[in-house]
């Protein structure tokens, strides 16, 4: 009967772990007739940071600057409050120091940008949803 108890008690608080990680998720729309549409997922990772990997369709197979920047995708501050790696071929991954509450506790955006040369042309966006 102990070991019973041992194992449900382990259980209880792996699932009570598991419940506690936060994770979401932020569709991505195509801004200026590009086609391109996508999501991110938004996920705690150790030590008050936050895993963003991001997917999307119609993308060239050239790199894309990636940022998340304060504001939303209609009034966006312009200098990036966080860089993300390039998006290539479409995908994206990548660990940021900052926690997901952070980045909900005020209005945040993910946004790409035609080019390294072209990074005044947004190609898409999407709002990281407020907690």
């Amino acid at each position: 009967m102990r070991t019973v108890s041992i194992v449900v008690v382990a259980l209880l608080l792996m699932s009570a772990s598991i419940a506690g990680a936060a994770e979401v998720k932020v569709d991505l729309k195509a801004q200026n007739n590009s086609g391109e549409n996508g999501s991110a997922m938004l996920a705690d990772a150790d030590a008050g940071k936050t895993k963003v990997t991001v997917n999307v369709t119609g993308a060239p197979a050239t790199a894309q600057p990636l940022h998340i920047h304060k504001g939303t995708c209609a009034k966006m501050d312009p200098k990036p409050a966080h860089a993300l790696p390039n998006l290539t071929g479409g995908k994206s991954e990548a660990t940021i120091n900052v926690a997901l509450a952070d980045l909900q506790k005020e209005p945040h955006a993910i946004n790409g940008h035609k080019s390294a040369q072209e990074a005044s042309v947004y190609v898409f966006c999407g709002e990281i949803p407020a907690k």
